[in-house]
Order: structure tokens, then C-alpha cells, then sequence
């Protein structure tokens, strides 16, 4: 057991007995990591934000390879994203990118780029015009799929290589566009529409911060049915993004 300082993002957190918290936290060095905070919820005051949800704090804690909880012993706030987020779509769209890592980060293993790529996602979240969020949010889970091995293949038939279909039809199971042979027999495959196809090869190759810039509102939508259908086949434990989902929920009760 070796005491670890380290700067991680607070995921989500849960009550431990009467007195103590359970915290995940993806960090920069040690990957997904579950702490006990003992006293966090007797004396709150002793960690202040730095345990919060969507918080960027450093962490001291007590290592235990192997282990499923480690020993938190000290918890300092770097920047407590949440507190900025004064509106409902922001906060939504953050804990969706927290959402995506805690269903597709399994473990221990250190992903320093996924980890700035989050916090370059809260940060944008947090600073982008509202109109760019959705785009934000789509660029965020393009590049995880690609930093966890499932980038899309856009430049040539995912199936055998071939050239295009004209049709532009792309294939969330088998991750790619298809060719007129291969769309035969794969029943699943969407048609995007031309803006949508350079969509999502803006989103996959841009740095996040800039995804509003190149992406029209209308065709988010579109592109956020795509990519949640490409998610669901390619990691198991993704099956949604509750935070969008009550947004959607949100906005169809208003607007009826």
C-alpha cells in the first residue's frame, strides 16, 4: 500500500453507511478509481467541493492495487466545473460526458488522453454558446470511441475495403460506412444526409472546443441518433445518456 497524490474528475458519488461517502473518480494517472472519503457526509466541510460531481480536484489517498476502494485521506478542489454551470442544458451535457466515461472506462488503466479530453469537454461545456452543446457533446463521444479503439471508419467501406455507396449509408454495428455489396445484407445501416457525413468527420478530427463551429444545429440531432446506435453495439454498458434523455424530455413537454 503506497499513500498516491494524483488529480482526478469526481464521476458520481453515494452515501457509505451514516457518516461516509463512496467516490468514483476518473484520474489522470490511475484510470477509474472508487475512494472512501470517511466522515465526508458527518463533516462536509473537511473535502468542500473537491467531491462533487464534474469537480476537478487532487486527491491523497491510500493505493491498493487490485482493490475495488481505496482510502481517501485528503481532497483539494483544482476547478469545481459544476458551480459554473448555471443553466439546465449545460449541466445536462456535462454529466452526459461523465455518463460516457463511467459506462466505457472499465478499471484501472491509466488513459491520460481520454482524461484531457474530458476535461477539455467540461471546460467547453461550460464556455461554448448554447447552440454549440449538442456538437460538443458529439465530438466528446466520437473521439472516446476512437481513443478506446472503436474509431469510425468514414474513408472506405468498413466491410471490405471497397469504394462508397453513393447513398452514404453507415453501419453502427459493424462501425462504418458501407459500399452497395455490404449494405445488402446489413439490415441496420442509416443513410446520412450530406451535412451529416461531414459532420461526423469534422467531429472526429477537430479539437472539441471548436465542434460548435462546424456543426449546424439541425443536423445534431440526426448525428446524436447515429452515434448512440454505433455506442450501444460497440461497449456493452453504454445503453444511453439518461442527462439527454430528461433534457429531450424537457424540451418535447415544453414545447407540446
Amino acid at each position: 500500500m503506497a499513500i498516491v497524490t494524483g488529480e482526478g474528475i469526481v464521476l458520481k458519488v453515494h452515501a457509505l453507511g451514516d457518516t461516509s461517502r463512496i467516490v468514483a473518480a476518473y484520474t489522470r494517472d490511475h484510470g477509474l478509481l472508487r475512494f472512501v472519503a470517511k466522515g465526508a457526509r458527518k463533516t462536509p466541510q473537511r473535502f468542500g467541493f473537491a467531491l462533487e460531481p464534474l469537480s476537478r480536484s487532487r486527491f491523497v489517498f491510500y493505493f491498493k492495487p487490485d482493490r475495488d476502494l481505496h482510502l481517501l485521506s485528503q481532497a483539494d478542489t483544482l476547478d469545481p466545473f459544476g458551480s459554473r454551470l448555471q443553466d439546465l442544458a449545460r449541466l445536462a451535457h456535462a454529466h452526459a460526458a461523465l455518463e460516457l466515461v463511467d459506462r466505457v472506462v472499465w478499471g484501472e488503466e491509466p488513459h491520460p488522453e481520454l482524461y484531457d479530453l474530458l476535461r477539455e469537454t467540461l471546460v467547453s461545456v461550460t464556455e461554448a454558446p448554447a447552440t454549440a452543446l449538442p456538437a460538443v457533446t458529439l465530438a466528446f463521444e466520437l473521439q472516446t470511441a476512437s481513443l478506446m479503439g472503436y474509431r469510425p471508419r468514414l474513408d472506405a467501406c468498413v466491410g471490405c475495403g471497397g469504394a462508397l455507396s453513393s447513398r452514404r449509408l453507415f453501419s453502427p454495428a459493424r462501425g462504418g460506412l458501407l459500399c452497395d455489396g455490404c449494405a445488402s445484407g446489413e439490415p441496420g445501416a442509416i443513410a446520412l444526409s450530406a451535412d451529416a457525413l461531414a459532420g461526423l468527420a469534422l467531429l472526429l478530427s477537430r479539437p472539441v472546443r471548436d465542434a460548435g463551429d462546424f456543426l449546424e444545429v439541425k443536423r445534431s440531432g440526426e448525428l446524436l441518433r447515429v452515434v448512440e446506435a454505433f455506442l450501444r453495439h460497440h461497449f456493452q454498458r453504454f445503453q444511453g445518456l439518461r442527462s439527454l434523455e430528461v433534457l429531450r424530455s424537457l424540451e418535447t413537454a415544453e414545447g407540446s
